[in-house]
């Protein structure tokens, strides 16, 4: 048990009038009521509260050790009142349709103001995202899209929360998300710059309380004894992340921090004891490392002759190059002597998550060495044989220009495995032959399956493309259960277990984002950033394989020219289908794999042949000059 010592008065003061007369007695005080009276956190075992306070009295100049546990009580206690009096802090929470921006939009915005240890102002709005909300948000949130649907825009909700929030520390758990979203749409909606000085609930807890090892709001609520109030909503998470902050502001007194600028500086983990070293025998210096920008993009390594020896994408060019020349490891240092050709670093910056992916695709092509990064991403696809009589459906590895049909591709095999294991147990459909050991099993387990006609196996096949394109409603699921019924007659799965597996396969069909037809059937014209956030970049993409690029600057794009380089690309006779070479497909794989993982920093038109060049051109140029059109996709 902890020791704490000191005038008599100050202890009572402490942990309550009632223990006067114990403590001038001789009373000890322990961890877990130190713990209770300082951090309002009831209930924890002595060595948590041990364990938590020790390092935070350590660093203490207010409390002094003078044994074993046994520590001395100053004369005058911590006062939160007293502790970073003219700091406002407005701790802000929001709920959104999905990870990133723009192409997921806020529905939900709240911000809690804290000052000299007391909560104060509050500010809430739902906002309407101007699109749907995906099904597991909703399910995890309960904001629905009837909710939001006459809910003002974040246009019109963005310029009041600044307002409410300015000149005060934005604080967050988990700030970094918060932050990308209002940085992002006060930037381009509002053309307004928001960058505050920003203070990470989660960071401090992982600082502060090192042994707990789970960090996420419920747990953390949980262990500083906060009641939850209406969590995933962002009023709700908003207040509770405050209630954590002060918390967490009397541990950072108690420790001795003094000022703003040391609470920032603590919430970053400490340096490692020991700081790699560069690498012997490279010819880069630190300095070269130095310069490099710290955004994302593509950076090849050069020899002295210009080569390329290794390049690939990353979130932060600089870190990414300091990582392979400053290693961490064996394995890391190993990569590292491979390059001593290289003479210089090329870094090129990009706005856009498509247009690194390609031009990463690009430039690795040139490169003397690969470092388990594939050409083209993840490629996991389920494909459907639609050319043959008997279409056959199963998982491919890679996309051929087969006149198949491909939806993907999907992050993980095991989601494609179960995404094939439903509509194989649904629809009696044949396989393709397996070989090795699978194959082996699949003969084994080899299901017995109805002679169905052409046509109605012609039929199936639609209706599970019109499913996974999304174009399937419930009254077509009706008629799909009785057209499996007829199918199967008798031999497969009852009508009851066929309805249940439908219900299934949608489960997975919105889970897995299959949506519109699949990609690579797909004339498309995506216009995303450049370089820079002025410049953009108009990917020409028929069937799914780009076929042309045009660069312009945003505010000047060349009208006729983009009617012109329309009509020659999907209009004219002249734009025939040709055989794709090796690169068009790693290209045409990046595509498919950028418009499943939602990663739009632009916008999408999807071309109808009905269409007019010209109709696409101010279509377009409309679009650029809309910024709520980013992260949409137009149908034409």
């Amino acid at each position: 048990m902890g020791v704490f010592r000191g005038l008599a008065e100050i202890r009572a003061r402490l942990i309550g009038s009632r223990l006067q007369r114990e403590l001038e007695e001789g009373r000890t005080v322990s961890f877990s009521e130190l713990a209770d009276q300082l951090f309002k956190i009831n209930g924890l075992s002595e060595e948590v509260s041990r364990e938590i306070l020790e390092p935070l009295l350590r660093s203490s100049a207010l409390f002094i050790e003078d044994g074993p546990g046994c520590w001395q009580i100053p004369s005058r206690l911590p006062s939160l009142t007293s502790f970073l009096p003219d700091t406002t802090f407005a701790v802000v929470d929001i709920e959104t349709t999905g990870g990133r921006p723009p192409q997921h939009r806020i529905t939900e915005i709240a911000a809690v103001k804290v000052r000299a240890g007391e909560i104060g102002e509050e500010f809430h709005s739902l906002v309407s995202p101007m699109r749907e909300i995906p099904w597991n948000v909703v399910r995890l949130t309960g904001i629905t899209d009837e909710m939001v649907a006459q809910q003002p825009g974040v246009r019109d909700v963005l310029p009041a929360f600044l307002d409410f929030v300015d000149g005060c520390v934005f604080v967050g758990h988990g700030a970094t998300f918060d932050h990308l979203f209002i940085h992002y749409f006060a930037r381009e909606v509002l053309e307004r710059e928001f960058d505050p000085a920003v203070l990470c609930t989660f960071k401090l807890a992982q600082r502060l309380l090192p042994s707990l090892g789970r960090y996420n709001l419920g747990e953390l609520s949980t262990f500083l004894g906060i009641g939850e109030d209406d969590r995933h909503r962002a009023l709700g998470d908003a207040r509770v992340t405050a209630e954590v902050l002060l918390r967490f502001l009397m541990m950072l007194q108690v420790s001795g921090l003094q000022g703003i600028e040391k609470v920032f500086s603590f919430q970053e983990p400490p340096p490692p004891e020991e700081e790699p070293a560069l690498v012997e025998g490279i010819l880069l210096t630190p300095a070269d490392i130095g310069a490099l920008p710290s955004c994302r993009g593509v950076f090849r390594l050069l020899d002295a002759a210009g080569e390329t020896v290794y390049a690939t994408k990353a979130g932060d060019i600089q870190r990414a190059v300091k990582e392979i020349f400053y290693p961490k490891n064996k394995s890391a240092a190993r990569f590292a002597e491979k390059l001593r050709a290289v003479h210089r670093v090329e870094a090129l910056p990009s706005e856009s998550e498509l247009g690194m992916s390609i031009e990463a695709v690009r430039s690795m092509r040139d490169s003397r060495i690969r470092n388990g990064h594939p050409l083209g991403g993840t490629q996991n696809f389920l494909k459907i044989e639609v050319v043959r009589k008997y279409p056959r459906v199963m998982a491919a590895g890679r996309f051929l220009p087969d006149g198949s049909a491909y939806y993907g591709p999907f992050r993980k095999q095991a989601q494609l495995r179960d995404l094939l294991e439903v509509i194989l147990r649904l629809f009696p459909l044949r396989l393709a032959p397996e070989r090795g050991e699978e194959a082996k099993k699949e003969e084994k387990d080899k299901r017995p399956l109805p002679d169905v006609s052409p046509k109605l196996y012609g039929r199936m096949v639609e209706a599970l493309q019109d499913f996974l394109e999304g174009r399937l409603r419930r009254r077509g699921e009706q008629e799909l259960a009785a057209l499996l019924e007829r199918a199967w007659d008798g031999k497969g799965p009852s009508p009851e277990n066929i309805r249940r597996l439908i219900t299934r396969l949608r489960h997975f069909t919105k889970t897995h984002g299959l949506s519109g037809p699949s990609v690579e059937h797909r004339n498309l014209l995506i216009v995303e950033p450049g370089e820079t956030r002025l410049e953009r970049v108009c990917y020409f993409v028929r069937r799914g394989f780009l076929v042309e690029e045009m660069r312009f600057l945003r505010d000047s794009p060349p009208g006729d020219e983009l009617a012109d380089r329309i009509r020659a690309v999907y209009f004219e006779e002249a734009a025939e289908e040709e055989k794709p070479d090796k690169e068009s497909m790693e290209e045409a794989s990046v595509i498919a794999a950028w418009f499943r993982r939602e990663l739009m920093d632009g916008f999408v038109l999807e071309i109808n042949p009905d269409a007019e060049p010209e109709q696409l051109r101010d279509l377009i140029l409309q679009s650029l000059k809309d910024p709520l059109a980013a992260g949409t996709v137009i149908a034409v």
